[in-house]
């Protein structure tokens, strides 16, 4: 973990979240609004005509914009009952022929129903790009994220499971898709000597490392970035049983009481924060005064994305259940690094809040 030769860590780094995330091909970026960028590219480059994308209600502005910008007709799909992701039913609906890809996030870290979604996308030839942005080594149906779909999406930032203090990764299923990618974050070009010599199609010359064989952009992770991951990985399994620890304080304190929703783990490995669902006449009171008693929460990412200004004029046929669990939930943190007598303390606060008719 120290800066030397040219690319080093970022190699190294490369082969270690491999092993941590079970990932056949790691693209590394420098953050995760680029690799969603980098993804919402391939999209582009390797779905023909078809420009209609499909996201959730729950989705967040850097996903919608990376295929907004590059000119896709993107349409808003309800999320599931009572949940966060994708509601595979609403999906139904409006699959075609014409859709590009079904972009699910798996929001506050919960996972979404990717084998139904999955096999939907499939049946009409649209590709799967997972946002995975607030979760890490996340398991559906006993399966790793990329096992069900094309590429999947992760960030570093610091607030996240792993932090590199500004990075990401888009994981990929095959050496060619790899390729790809690969060529995406560095200009467009042919040349794939700074990972394999060996696959490298550039032609010999003064212009081998600068040949491009597609349009591309420059969002590789930094040398340092990449030095900072490499020291969080060596401590990653001892920050995710720290997660895990603030998860139960969470989990225990707010049971039983009456009138308050909470959301089991359940096969979900890494979940980022602890959502609570109340009554939406009680949201903004309590909300408030657990606030003023010096414990942050927050709405659910803003709510449902359509509500905002940026994105009014998107397309949907109606979130209803998206918008109700925007109106009644909020989350708390129970990130790895809080001391566990502030979470303790904090989870005292909400429950005393919570409890009062």
């Amino acid at each position: 973990m120290e800066l030397g030769e040219s690319r080093h860590n970022l190699r190294l780094l490369e082969g270690e979240l491999k092993n941590a995330l079970g990932a056949p091909f790691v693209t590394l970026v420098n953050s995760g609004s680029s690799a969603n960028l980098a993804a919402a590219i391939w999209v582009k480059q390797r779905c023909g005509v078809r420009r209609r994308v499909l996201l959730a209600g729950f989705s967040f502005p850097t996903t919608i914009a990376s295929f907004t910008l590059l000119g896709f007709d993107v349409r808003l799909v309800d999320t599931e009952p009572d949940g966060f992701n994708l509601d595979p039913e609403a999906l139904h609906q409006e699959l075609n022929d014409q859709v590009a890809a079904v972009v699910v996030t798996h929001f506050l870290g919960f996972p979404a129903q990717l084998s139904r979604i999955a096999k939907a996308a499939r049946a009409h030839g649209a590709l799967l790009v997972q946002d995975a942005c607030e979760t890490m080594n996340l398991l559906v149906d006993g399966a790793r994220l990329h096992e069900h779909g094309d590429v999947v999406t992760h960030s570093f930032y610091h607030p996240h499971h792993l932090s590199s203090f500004g990075g990401g990764a888009v994981v990929a299923p095959s050496p060619e898709v790899h390729d790809h990618l690969q060529s995406i974050v560095h200009w467009g070009r042919s040349c794939r000597c700074h990972y394999d010599a060996t696959r490298c199609e550039a032609p010999p010359g003064l212009n081998h490392n600068f040949w491009y064989q597609r349009e591309g952009v420059n969002v590789e992770m930094s040398e340092l970035n990449a030095c900072f991951a490499r020291w969080q990985l060596v401590s990653w399994p001892e920050q995710e049983a720290r997660r895990w620890q603030h998860w139960r304080l969470w989990e225990k304190a707010m049971a039983g009481i009456p009138g308050v929703q909470t959301w089991p783990a359940g096969g979900n490995v890494s979940p980022f924060v602890f959502p609570i669902g109340v009554s939406p006449g009680r949201f903004a009171r309590v909300a408030g005064e657990i606030m003023a008693r010096g414990v942050e929460v927050r709405s659910l990412m803003g709510g449902a994305i359509h509500l905002h200004p940026a994105y009014k004029h998107l397309a949907h046929a109606g979130l209803k259940q998206c918008a109700a669990m925007g109106a009644r939930s909020f989350f708390v943190g129970m990130h790895q690094t809080l001391e566990t007598e502030k979470v303790e303390r904090a989870t005292a606060i909400v429950r005393e809040a919570l409890e009062k008719p």
